[in-house]
């Protein structure tokens, strides 16, 4: 074989490697999108995470679906949440909520979570198809003021781990808490600002 051949060979199985390791990346990445078909009313919605448990006894929410299942959950209805935090944080936790743990009525929540997680909790959840279009109007406004704030490549969604949750509450008490579950630990109040973890805090019941 001559060493023109050679080279031609080398360029092509580089070239079919850089497709697939396209390939690969790109199947990380999903659209995902609010529709009609995907607005519900609930009853007695729950979740507990690690630190973080919220209920509502009725409302409204909207999913956003990927080819790989639910990621996003925007729920419009009051509820209650109770945070908490890890025992090393919990001195700055009551500065920045000023008691542990912390409970607040919350009136919206933006989630996101794996598929895998989402079938084995909020998808049990007793969920009545309508179509409302004020409701998705309104998840959409969440959606977009929230997306970028986790999982995400761009437009495109990261499907985060399995047991890793972000969570972003509207709550009447506190503002914006944004919270994250899942090897690392983040708790945020937006206004006035406090963050209760240092960066990249292990989270040890993960």
């Amino acid at each position: 074989m001559s060493r023109q051949s050679v080279a031609r060979m080398l360029l092509v199985l580089l070239l079919v490697g850089v497709g697939a390791g396209a390939q690969e990346r790109a199947s990380k990445f999903y659209d995902v999108k609010l529709s009609n078909d995907e607005v519900y009313t609930y009853a007695n919605l729950s979740f507990q995470g690690d630190f973080t448990r919220f209920e509502s006894p009725a409302g409204k929410l909207a999913l956003g679906r990927t080819e790989v299942g639910v990621t996003v959950v925007i729920v419009l209805g009051e509820g209650s949440v109770t945070f908490s935090a890890a025992g090393p944080a919990q001195a700055k936790f009551t500065k920045v909520f000023g008691a542990h743990p912390a409970a607040a009525t919350f009136t919206s929540l933006y989630m996101r979570l794996s598929p895998a997680e989402f079938e084995r909790t909020l998808g049990k959840a007793k969920l009545t198809k309508i179509t409302d279009e004020l409701v998705l109007n309104q998840a959409q406004e969440v959606f977009d003021a929230r997306f970028l704030g986790s999982f995400h490549a761009g437009p495109l969604a990261i499907i985060p781990p399995d047991k890793t949750r972000h969570m972003d509450f509207a709550t009447v008490e506190f503002g914006q808490v944004q919270t994250e579950e899942g090897y690392w630990l983040t708790l945020r109040r937006m206004s006035p600002f406090g963050s209760v973890y240092p960066p990249s805090f292990v989270n040890k019941i993960s």
